[in-house]
């Protein structure tokens, strides 16, 4: 008797993904062609955030994904122990004002953008019932459609799905037309790298104007620029490539709240930031995650104790991960 296709666990012939499901490569790579549908493919199936990342390695590789989802380069995985004792005046803590830039109101979004702003706009997407259910039943019969079927498959289950009737339909999760304040912060430290900071800089830009997001980039200093006010341009011109000082972002979250923040970093800054984070008076309704690690971000877990939900959308892979 031979063995399904699927049960063989070949790097080269199927993906495996954290959930235990198995799909063969070349079917995957054939079937889902662009990132839209990648990530439509990741929540039909309810993939991790490395599993999103995996797949969108795998079939729509780009120097923009690699930088997004392979681990690279000499990013950060470990902590510093700098201390920010030089703000406490002996009875407070007080910190620099932030650097907010007036930018360039009117500015136009990254045209080339790829991967974040799509990823911004899935958040909210819910699949019906009945979608899910066709797509659990295909699953194990899958790698057995010719040709461009499978492509076609998705795609058109997608558009079924967008246009369901959705009167009386509770849809959970992220509702953008109810965000009043979402704030996108891009570590452009020197760990992150000025190669990775050029690679991705326009779908962060691209992510914040979808978003009609505020921005603020941090390394040794943070600056603040309004929603739809800044352009590709003028944040390389303000990124340092240098240290990585989470707590210049205290006067961001001490007595403001946002209803989403998206971090996108790497794992570094120091203890004494997370603490200095954690004194602040803000809030934060969704904290969604964007690591360029194999792990979530520093800057995610010193943002989570003011958050009331923690969600990781993409975690970067290691080379061993990618193979699988």
């Amino acid at each position: 008797m031979t063995e399904s296709k699927l049960l063989i666990h070949s790097s080269n012939d199927v993906t495996t993904f954290n959930s235990g499901r198995a799909f063969p490569t070349k079917f995957l790579q054939a079937a889902l062609p662009d990132v839209e549908t990648v990530l439509f493919f990741a929540k039909v199936y309810d993939l991790d955030a490395h599993d999103v990342s995996l797949v969108l390695h795998k079939c729509v590789p780009s120097p923009v994904v690699d930088a997004l989802t392979a681990q690279a380069g000499d990013h950060s995985q470990s902590l510093q122990d700098y201390l920010v004792e030089e703000f406490w005046d002996g009875t407070d803590w007080v910190y620099p004002d932030l650097e907010c830039i007036a930018g360039m109101p009117g500015a136009a979004a990254p045209v080339d953008a790829e991967v974040l702003p799509e990823v911004w706009k899935n958040i909210e997407l819910t699949i019906a019932d009945s979608i899910a259910k066709v797509a659990e039943t295909i699953s194990s019969t899958i790698e057995h459609m010719p040709g461009r079927t499978g492509e076609m498959v998705f795609q058109t289950l997608a558009k079924v799905n967008a246009r369901r009737p959705t009167l009386g339909d509770y849809r959970a999760g992220f509702k953008h037309e109810q965000v009043k304040r979402v704030l996108v912060i891009f570590d452009v430290s020197g760990s992150v790298s000025q190669g990775t900071v050029a690679t991705i800089v326009d779908d962060v830009v691209g992510l914040a104007y979808e978003a009609n997001a505020s921005l603020a980039i941090v390394s040794n200093t943070a600056t603040f620029y309004q929603a739809g006010a800044f352009s590709t341009d003028q944040v390389l011109g303000d990124a340092e490539y240098m240290g990585t000082h989470y707590e210049m972002l205290v006067p961001l979250f001490d007595g403001q709240s946002w209803d989403a923040v998206v971090t996108i970093a790497d794992y570094d800054s120091s203890p004494a930031a997370a603490a200095a984070l954690a004194r602040c008076s803000g809030r934060i309704g969704q904290l969604f995650d964007v690591s360029l690690v194999n792990r979530s971000t520093y800057l995610a877990e010193c943002l989570a104790p003011l958050a009331d939900e923690v969600r990781p959308l993409l975690i970067a892979s290691n080379s061993a991960y990618l193979l699988r």
